[in-house]
């Protein structure tokens, strides 16, 4: 796909279109999974929400044999999802609803959701998380796992250029290791993700001859977002703690897996 193709195209897709171009941390790694089977096997939860479609989750609960409850913005994003997957998932159950829509009470074991914090507004942030409070059973847990950023720490991304860009032995493509930093530097004061930035800082990369060009087809194409998408790429671990904590939620834990690539994408798990 040529520059002035994905400019005319930028608005035509949504994340779910292209799912399977995604690499990790976009989408869950399999050290993330292995980690959440391991709590799940151990936990045997009854009832089990997934916030979005993400395929890898719903495929973990079908291998545990929990039948979940899938919730996302749009039909045609689990959808598309679905048809993305290389099994069935006729068990679900599926509702189309904004999760800030959630008004289950104590229903749920487990709660999980990949980046879902970061498709929430600015100013929604503690309604979110009260929302799962509510959800969960009493000593029910949710993961939480998404971009979070400490305020007073520099900015990485040429220093990830220049580490990842030309490692032959690399085991992600290169928009795995950058990802959330190219994030962070094209956030606007909310934390929102500014496209067109993003695709300028690519450009510039890809003259300087800093990136190959497989990886700049894949980056650009990743980054082609139209200038109104609303993906928060960047959001504060100290208004997150202060949301989780006015919650009521009774223990916080932060885990990092995946450190090479998810080293700013923490599994928060919020146990009620």
């Amino acid at each position: 796909m040529t520059k002035s193709s994905q400019e005319n195209n930028s608005a035509s897709w949504n994340y779910a279109e292209i799912w399977d171009k995604f690499p990790v941390p976009a989408r869950p790694s399999k050290e993330e999974l292995a980690y959440l089977e391991k709590e799940w096997r151990a936990r045997k939860p009854r009832t089990l929400l997934i916030l979005g479609s993400t395929i890898e989750y719903r495929s973990l609960a079908k291998k545990l044999g929990i039948v979940p409850t899938v919730m996302d913005f749009k039909k045609e994003h689990y959808d598309t999802l679905t048809h993305y997957a290389s099994e069935s998932f006729s068990n679900e159950q599926f509702i189309e609803a904004d999760w800030l829509s959630l008004a289950d009470e104590k229903k749920y074991d487990v709660i999980v959701g990949h980046r879902a914090i970061n498709v929430i507004a600015h100013t929604e942030l503690e309604t979110f998380f009260q929302k799962m409070h509510r959800a969960l059973k009493p000593g029910g847990v949710f993961y939480c796992k998404g971009n979070i950023r400490k305020r007073s720490e520099p900015d990485r991304l040429d220093v990830l250029i220049e580490t990842w860009a030309k490692k032959p032995d690399r085991a992600y493509p290169l928009f795995s290791y950058i990802e959330v930093a190219l994030y962070f530097r094209c956030a606007d004061e909310h934390g929102y993700v500014e496209y067109p930035k993003a695709r300028a800082l690519v450009d510039a990369w890809r003259e300087e001859q800093k990136i190959t060009q497989e990886d700049y087809e894949l980056i650009r194409l990743l980054v082609s977002m139209s200038s109104d998408a609303r993906f928060r790429g960047t959001i504060y671990d100290d208004d997150v703690r202060a949301a989780i904590t006015r919650a009521g939620f009774a223990k916080s834990e932060w885990i990092v897996k995946d450190k090479d690539i998810c080293s700013h994408m923490p599994i928060i798990v919020l146990t009620k």
